[in-house]
């Protein structure tokens, strides 16, 4: 029987900086973020104790200890890949701190298949209008700036094809991102390290950050991903309430208004999770 474990972090180091980008409704910005972590924490732990998965938090640098830039906080995440502590585990599920549970399916059931990552690729996210949520299609600037941004690290631009939906790169979604530990331990020996693509250049964050990076790593190292089902990652962006709540079995509330829909949710117990 494999062995796995959920993981996830929230680290606030400079709060007078994030409460400076402005209050969300009534609640000052950082504590609303705590919240939604407070809340995404205690929804994947119940998850992790019904599937049968560890389940680890934490609040603190590791990985980027001693760098104080926030994009850097963004790069975490690389911890993952790089703590030998997780080398006990088969498989390993990456999840954001504004993320919560609506279902009791086993998302750990995927790897059967035999790949090595499994997640939900940027370009699969449909709105409800029929629009897409990766800027760089419909922005010549902004996929140009992508291209030199993966020219300088040597990682090729890989679009996405059918059955997928098409879209110029292949960059996956990664607050939701599911780890063999073959993945792992490749990426530990193969991947350029997180501190060069974060310090590198002068891009907007959306390209310096973690998403692009590890994207833009899987490419470069050929790793085998896998797209799973949007229903694993969905957002209230893509449909209307009572489709997001039938279909969706993460709930991923990203943007900072709709974190106010994630506490109004949780407060509200609409999670199928909730009404047992």
């Amino acid at each position: 029987m494999s062995k796995n474990i959920i993981v996830q972090y929230m680290i606030t180091t400079n709060t007078d900086e994030v409460n400076s980008r402005g209050d969300i409704g009534e609640w000052k910005r950082a504590d609303l973020y705590q919240e939604c972590a407070k809340i995404s924490r205690e929804s994947f732990k119940q998850y992790a104790d019904k599937i049968g998965a560890d389940h680890l938090y934490w609040d603190e640098r590791v990985t980027t200890k001693g760098h104080g830039c926030n994009i850097s906080l963004l790069h975490e995440c690389a911890r993952v890949w790089l703590d030998p502590m997780f080398d006990e585990y088969d498989n390993l599920l990456f999840v954001d701190t504004d993320i919560v549970v609506n279902t009791e399916d086993n998302i750990f059931d995927h790897v059967q298949s035999g790949a090595e990552v499994y997640g939900v690729l940027e370009s699969d996210f449909v709105t409800a209008n029929g629009g897409g949520y990766n800027s760089w299609d419909g922005d010549k600037n902004v996929y140009m700036n992508f291209c030199r941004k993966f020219e300088m690290h040597g990682c090729p631009i890989v679009p996405v094809m059918p059955p997928n939906r098409p879209s110029k790169i292949m960059v996956m979604n990664t607050g939701v991102v599911l780890w063999t530990k073959e993945a792992r331990l490749r990426a530990r020996e193969m991947f350029d390290k997180w501190e060069d693509w974060c310090y590198t250049g002068d891009f907007h964050m959306s390209i310096m950050n973690d998403q692009p990076y590890i994207s833009a790593q899987f490419m470069k190292h050929d790793f085998d991903v896998e797209t799973i089902d949007t229903t694993w990652n969905d957002s209230p962006h893509y449909a209307t309430e009572q489709e997001f709540f039938d279909n969706a079995k993460f709930c991923h509330y990203t943007g900072g208004d709709w974190k106010l829909d994630m506490v109004k949710h949780w407060n509200d117990k609409r999670y199928k999770t909730q009404l047992k």
